[in-house]
């Protein structure tokens, strides 16, 4: 919180050019404060937050978190002498999880306009236990979940978002959007990434108990494409001035690029070539940083690179060819 305060005035607003915190509504409880108003923090907020979309504007409301919450409620409830549920919670934990949750909405004000408003509860369980009440009611209830995860933020790869354990419920709905924004492939792209990133789960643990080198030359080759999809693809820099902001055609582009790649490696290794020669081609350090280092004017420099890396594998597969 403090951070916040101290960054978000000096932070320039992309939209309108003025300072963040302008737009920026904060309601704040730190832990010495009575525990009924953590229990009304949320509550208030989201009051707020209705005010402004009444009005016809959009509004994104952040509850950080809602663990915090729900602690307070229990200690509540324990004080009121009620009969505690699972985890010492309140019985009707999950209800006022759903009421909260339901009153994110789109709506037509009485002025005729449009107004929305968007809420993003963050769960912080004990322990990383997603089977705890909170965070088990919470996914009952919401049809997107963005799973942090501790290994990835430990190695700074940020956003530390897991795609395994995250998902959304509404994903095969975009796909008309994402057909009209120049990507009618789009959930076959993201079913085969997915499917990748399942392999390489999979193959890793396998390669913590016999070793990597020990495994088969094709899953050698899933680990190394499994790796480009996350340093190349998933990583993503706020501090970039050309990653921080990604639309719709330069995302699409880098997913042909490295769909073009997963498959001409898969071709190189049919005829011969090693993984490890593969994976320590050039080009794919190019693949890597072209999230940095490519811009949204810069589309066509996709082009050049899908190029550059289809000459790369050709000349792989001459050399193999020529050394058999």
């Amino acid at each position: 919180m403090a951070e916040v305060l101290h960054e978000f005035p000096d932070l320039a607003d992309p939209r309108t050019g003025c300072r963040l915190m302008e737009r920026t509504v904060i309601i704040a409880n730190t832990s010495n404060m009575p525990v009924a108003a953590r229990e009304a923090s949320i509550y208030t907020a989201v009051t707020i937050g209705e005010f402004f979309r009444d009005q016809g504007l959009n509004v994104a409301l952040m509850a950080d978190s809602t663990s915090r919450w729900a602690e307070a409620l229990r200690e509540v409830s324990g004080r009121l002498g009620e009969l505690p549920g699972e985890a010492g919670y309140p019985a009707y934990l999950a209800s006022r999880l759903g009421e909260f949750y339901e009153r994110a909405a789109r709506v037509t004000t009485l002025a005729g306009g449009s107004g929305s408003l968007t809420i993003i509860g963050a769960v912080s369980p004990p322990a990383g236990d997603f089977s705890e009440p909170v965070t088990s009611h919470t996914k009952r209830f919401v049809r997107c979940f963005w799973g942090l995860d501790r290994d990835r933020a430990q190695a700074r790869f940020y956003p530390a978002i897991h795609p395994l354990q995250s998902y959304s419920d509404a994903a095969e709905r975009f796909a008309s959007w994402w057909s009209r924004n120049g990507n009618p492939s789009w959930v076959t792209q993201r079913e085969t990434l997915l499917t990748l990133l399942e392999q390489q789960a999979s193959l890793e643990r396998m390669a913590r108990i016999v070793g990597k080198d020990a495994l088969p030359p094709a899953q050698q080759l899933t680990l190394v494409c499994a790796e480009l999809v996350n340093e190349g693809f998933l990583r993503q820099s706020a501090f970039s001035a050309k990653d921080r902001y990604c639309s719709p055609p330069r995302q699409s582009a880098m997913l042909r690029v490295i769909l073009r790649f997963v498959e001409l490696a898969e071709q190189a290794l049919a005829r011969g070539a090693s993984p490890q020669a593969i994976a320590e081609l050039p080009v794919l350090r190019r693949l890597q940083r072209m999230g940095e280092e490519i811009g949204e004017d810069e589309l066509a420099a996709f082009d050049d690179l899908r190029a550059a890396l289809e000459n790369a594998i050709e000349g792989l597969g001459a050399e193999t060819s020529h050394a058999t």
